[in-house]
């Protein structure tokens, strides 16, 4: 069950409800103002502008994010079956050099829901633990039971579509313009692809834009009926992605592909070594009891 950010390939990355969390501010709460469509020249395709904005937003993440922590909210549908949401808290180091040193990558994560996961945590340092992911499992039964994952290992990837080293920030960024340039290939006219910049859209009380890319009928190559991305205006950071399948019929809902959000971010709060060791991993309880052994 992974996340991450990569450095600089970085970035950033139930049965207990969400409700109950209160998707810290309401996060769904998702509307926009001023809506203002591309308009786009003959010979330029639609997302050509997209690949472009992309590429700044890359570009900035790289120059200026060196860490972050916040809370991600997630649900993917996963050989076919939509997964329950999970909601983790993230704490994200970026590469770094620093007095010709290499900091390298780490990210840590601890699972609030679903209840099957409540408390799993963790921990990946690039280049560490022969680039091993640590899990202390979590949930209901074995939560104690720690382990090291291949992060591409088949049993990483059964609760999560991306790997700890290509999810976060980037991710957003990287599928908004690995999709692009697929589009473009299979529908270079630009006839079956629309875009659509929503200006004062909110993620809760966020305000952001929002780039919205619809292909209105399937078509050999095309992956998605519709995908989101909002990229807050205050921290120029993707918060939210969603992504869409085609409805089987005209009155159905749009089938859910994927969905990211980041709610709590505060970037570049300079996490120590400390936030990424292995002590991270300890339950209250084996905290406590290596507390006392000390004293």
């Amino acid at each position: 069950m992974i996340f991450e950010m990569s450095a600089t390939r970085c970035i950033l990355i139930s049965t207990l409800s969400l409700a109950a969390l209160s998707l810290e501010s309401n996060w769904s709460n998702v509307v926009a103002e001023d809506i203002s469509e591309t308009e786009s020249q003959p010979a330029i395709h639609p997302l050509t502008n997209v690949l472009v904005y992309a590429k700044s937003r890359s570009d900035y993440l790289k120059a200026n994010v060196r860490d972050y922590a916040g809370r991600l909210i997630k649900r993917e549908r996963i050989n076919g079956k939509l997964q329950s949401y999970q909601v983790i808290d993230v704490k994200m180091r970026c590469e770094q050099t620093i007095e010709e040193e290499v900091v390298p990558m780490a990210v840590f994560m601890r699972f609030l829901a679903p209840r099957n996961l409540e408390d799993r945590r963790i921990l990946y340092v690039d280049g560490k633990n022969n680039n091993r992911m640590l899990v202390r499992k979590g949930g209901v039964s074995l939560q104690n039971v720690r382990l090291k994952i291949d992060p591409n290992g088949a049993s990483a990837r059964r609760e999560s579509k991306y790997p700890v080293t290509d999810i976060g920030f980037s991710m957003m960024i990287d599928q908004l313009c690995s999709r692009a340039k697929q589009d473009m290939a299979n529908d270079p006219t630009g006839t079956n692809t629309k875009v659509i910049y929503f200006r004062a859209a909110k993620v809760g009380e966020r305000v952001c834009t929002r780039i919205q890319v619809v292909h209105p009928e399937r078509g050999e190559g095309i992956d998605f009926h519709e995908a989101n991305l909002y990229v807050d205006d205050e921290l120029q950071l993707p918060i939210r992605l969603t992504v869409h399948g085609w409805p089987e019929k005209p009155a159905d809902d749009k089938p859910l592909i994927e969905e990211y959000t980041y709610t709590k971010l505060r970037v570049n709060v300079g996490l120590s070594d400390a936030e990424f060791s292995e002590t991270q991993l300890d339950s209250p309880t084996e905290q406590a009891t290596k507390t006392a052994s000390n004293n």
